[in-house]
């Protein structure tokens, strides 16, 4: 689809998109981060509701408990801003921790721990929930709407970051939602905007922001890469680990003692996060030996799955051997070759994003009595 574009600029556009909901009375509830993308989300919303006259907003945020230093300073100067109702909660869910294949999770406050063990206090005025997934965080139960009215839930989802994120957007066909499975419904009002959009707004309003950003443009992060989020759950954040322990090495220190691993990922990169494939060694024997033969029990059991599964889809279609290293294109889906196999299971891809056909690990697998997912997983 051809990008239209319009006679005003972003900025006045999301202005634009808020300003019916807070006139109509509805509901809403700025989804905080305290990364950029929610930052400006919460600033769009206060003007609409300054204009409207429906002042203060809400605002909710799902402690982490471990986030870059800075993040949870900027997210405590929002929850005092006058003009803000800040609802701070805490799930105790499992987040995955990318550095540890022996346990891919960790559970944020976790309450087998010591709490001098955790990366810091539990704040007091968190407002503990039983719900794990971070879809059944904003529902009409908890944040019940006026009567005749609807519930919104305000989300910094951007079109550029990604693009899967571009064609959800457009299969909306607009930056609202239909509801939910809680009632609640969607609300992207900076959906068409790019970094460079972002850092302007922030600049040009004055806007107090995660100073976590400085310290990584400091250390020559492109803006592009600047992300806020549970800092060892996807393997491109080991750039990220890398310097924040040349930032805050205290910090870093009581991260590596709270999350196996971390500590040899900010060592040697990426490397630390896929197989050994050694001199003279085929694919394949790469993938029995590092996924199955010396990996741990969990892992083996979903790589011995993905493996049959794999080869019986190739089978179907070719009298070939199950390629060592370039992927079969007649398979479809990858993994498609030995290779993609052994970096694909390596770390057991527990959400199952990289191998679709294996079941989600569930919480309750690692740890009995701590449930399961109710569905996709995500953290």
């Amino acid at each position: 689809m051809a990008r239209r574009h319009l006679d005003y600029n972003v900025f006045e556009a999301a202005v634009a998109r808020m300003v019916p909901l807070y006139r109509k009375g509805h509901r809403v509830i700025v989804s905080f981060s305290s990364g950029k993308d929610s930052t400006v989300c919460l600033e769009v919303c206060r003007i609409a509701a300054e204009l409207t006259n429906r002042l203060p907003v809400e605002v909710m945020m799902r402690d982490e408990e471990i986030l870059f230093p800075g993040s949870f300073e900027y997210a405590e100067r929002v929850m005092r801003r006058p003009d803000v109702v800040f609802h701070w909660l805490v799930a105790h869910q499992p987040i995955v921790n990318v550095a540890n294949r022996a346990n891919p999770y960790y559970w944020v406050f976790d309450p087998e721990l010591k709490p001098e063990q955790w990366m810091r206090p539990m704040p007091p005025w968190a407002v503990e929930i039983p719900n794990k997934n971070i879809l059944d965080l904003v529902t009409v139960a908890r944040f019940p709407p006026p009567p005749g009215k609807k519930l919104y839930n305000v989300i910094g989802l951007r079109a550029s970051e990604s693009l899967a994120r571009n064609l959800a957007i457009h299969s909306q066909k607009g930056y609202l939602t239909a509801p939910g499975k809680n009632g609640d419904i969607g609300a992207r009002p900076i959906y068409d905007w790019g970094d460079g959009d972002v850092w302007k707004a922030i600049a040009d309003n004055g806007w107090d922001y995660n100073r976590a950003y400085d310290a990584f443009m400091r250390m020559g992060m492109k803006k592009r890469d600047l992300r806020i989020a549970p800092v060892a759950m996807i393997a491109k954040s080991w750039r990220q680990l890398q310097m924040a322990s040349k930032i805050w090495p205290r910090w870093y220190d009581r991260l590596s003692e709270r999350l196996p691993g971390v500590r040899q990922v900010a060592m040697f990169g990426l490397r630390a996060l896929q197989p050994l494939h050694r001199p003279n060694e085929s694919w394949q024997e790469t993938f029995y030996r590092e996924c199955i033969n010396e990996a741990p029990q969990w892992i083996a059991q979903r790589a011995t799955l993905a493996m049959k599964t794999r080869l019986r889809a190739h089978a179907a279609h070719s009298s070939e051997p199950f390629p060592d290293v370039h992927s079969c294109h007649n398979c479809g889906v990858q993994p498609a070759s030995w290779k993609e196999l052994a970096i694909y299971l390596y770390q057991g891809d527990p959400f199952s994003l990289r191998n679709p056909g294996l079941p989600y690990v569930e919480p309750e697998f690692f740890r009995p009595g701590s449930g399961t997912w109710g569905g996709k997983p995500t953290w």
